[in-house]
């Protein structure tokens, strides 16, 4: 049998790529509907900068998150970044978290994505 890894993906923008922000937001969609596929390996989900968006009310991949999150993913959202784009308020799924704590899940993992 297999060890599971502890697979840590972070996601730093609300839009992938370059060239078409429309698209890139579709990337990031489809990127979040499909992550559970990562299975038992997938540890924690970080969002920082705009990427904090995606676990806000009004998100279209809030539904696709609460689930993750119900079925035990770490989810870490970058409590000054939600500040920043006053959206503090508005943060429904995920831990409320500062650079220490995503430094330290990123010490911890065996692999960071990194989704920027």
């Amino acid at each position: 049998m297999q060890d599971v890894q502890k697979i840590l993906v972070l996601v730093a923008a609300d839009s992938l790529g370059k060239g078409n922000d429309e698209l890139g937001r579709k990337i990031v969609v489809n990127f979040i509907r499909t992550v559970k596929e990562m299975g038992d390996d997938l540890w924690r989900l970080v969002l920082l900068n705009s990427g904090v968006k995606l676990a806000v009310e009004g998100s279209e991949v809030l539904p696709q998150l609460q689930e993750l999150a119900g079925a035990g993913l770490g989810i870490l959202v970058c409590g000054p970044c939600l500040k920043t784009f006053n959206l503090l308020e508005k943060q429904q799924v995920g831990q409320l978290t500062s650079m220490v704590d995503i430094v330290t899940s990123m010490q911890m993992a065996d692999k960071v994505i990194s989704l920027a």
